[in-house]
């Protein structure tokens, strides 16, 4: 397959990562940018972070074609996979910003997480004309940049592009934890509680079963974002519903069909039976988000409890102001380390 041989140009190096909650910089192996699509656009790609070993040292060098074998018996997931936010719509936030949370995975001594691998996804994205940095309206501006004029269903297209990708390299049903912030939050629902055929996208398979999701102070409510804000964030509104038009177009009914909030309940409990969806959520939202309200994770909490099967669980590691997840990383690990204990409970109860 062609994307195959051009994920083969990326090859493993040496990095570091860091975090402010760490006095030093974590070395890792890291496959950065690796295309999932032919001809793709500079944001159409993922990268993969290893801790470091004698074993992973080996494959600087090498192409990244892989992910590591687990070498264990464990019915643990071994590997996490994140989807990065920023509104659909920022070319500043990419894959690399989960590299505060490897960070941490990555020091880590105890054990409590047994992560060997974590890849993040990149994606296409939406225009931005009001960007205070980097502003792009490809009419205004008189060109095109077909790394950031995606309309939905396209973001979800490329990361389900990416997960056939992780599917190849050996990424298997429960053998991750997938996160998302923002909307990598509802990037992460709607991937993974509907087929990719409710989108019209009919030669896409359904990405790998994750063992958990974890949703991060995420959009879930499209057009509650922009009627229903609430007094903290009315004021956000005219922003919303600019961002919100550029990312799924002008028609507020297809803000509904997209948004996780307003799923089927029914059509959810037959992905959790047929284990096309995992049975344990945890959200998490800030309660100093000066950017999402709180009602957004309420809204999805009352649809996910509708559904049969499907253990939801609050959350509470996400404090400060909506980027603080992805820029102190230690709150996703926190999170995961929860996910990891209530994962084990669950299998010692099946026992």
């Amino acid at each position: 397959m062609r994307i195959q041989q051009d994920a083969k140009q990326v090859k493993w190096q040496l990095a570091e990562v860091i975090s402010r909650h760490l006095d030093h910089p974590v070395s890792v192996v890291a496959a950065k940018d690796i295309p999932y699509f032919p001809d793709a656009n500079r944001f159409q790609n993922l990268s993969i972070y290893l801790s470091k070993t004698p074993e992973t040292s080996s494959l600087i060098g090498t192409p990244a074609n892989s992910l590591p074998n687990p070498n264990t018996q464990s019915s643990s997931p071994r590997y996490h996979v994140h989807i990065h936010g920023g509104a659909w719509r920022d070319p500043k936030l990419t894959s690399d910003s989960i590299e505060p949370t490897v960070a941490h995975i990555f020091c880590a001594t105890d054990g409590s997480a047994p992560i060997i691998a974590v890849a993040s996804l990149n994606y296409t994205l939406s225009q931005f004309p009001t960007s205070p940095s980097l502003p792009y309206d490809a009419i205004k501006d008189h060109h095109s940049d077909p790394s950031r004029e995606a309309i939905h269903p396209q973001h979800l297209s490329d990361v389900l592009h990416g997960f056939a990708l992780l599917r190849s390299f050996g990424l298997t049903d429960q053998s991750y934890i997938l996160s998302g912030h923002s909307s990598g939050a509802s990037l992460l629902f709607q991937a993974v509680l509907q087929s990719p055929q409710h989108y019209a996208l009919k030669n896409l398979p359904d990405a790998p079963c994750p063992a958990a999701l974890l949703g991060l102070n995420g959009l879930y409510d499209f057009p509650d974002l922009v009627n229903r804000l609430g007094a903290s964030h009315e004021h956000l509104r005219d922003e919303y519903e600019d961002l919100l038009t550029n990312a799924f177009g002008p028609d507020q009914g297809k803000w509904s069909a997209a948004s996780p909030a307003r799923f089927d309940p029914a059509e959810i409990s037959v992905r959790v039976r047929e284990n096309k969806a995992p049975r344990f959520v945890v959200l998490d939202e800030s309660t100093e988000d000066q950017l999402v309200p709180m009602n957004q994770r309420g809204k999805l909490e009352a649809t996910l409890r509708k559904a049969s099967g499907l253990r939801v669980i609050e959350g509470h590691r996400c404090t400060g102001k909506h980027a603080a997840p992805w820029e102190q990383g230690i709150m996703i690990w926190e999170s995961l380390r929860d996910i990891f204990r209530l994962l084990q409970e669950r299998n010692e109860i099946d026992r």
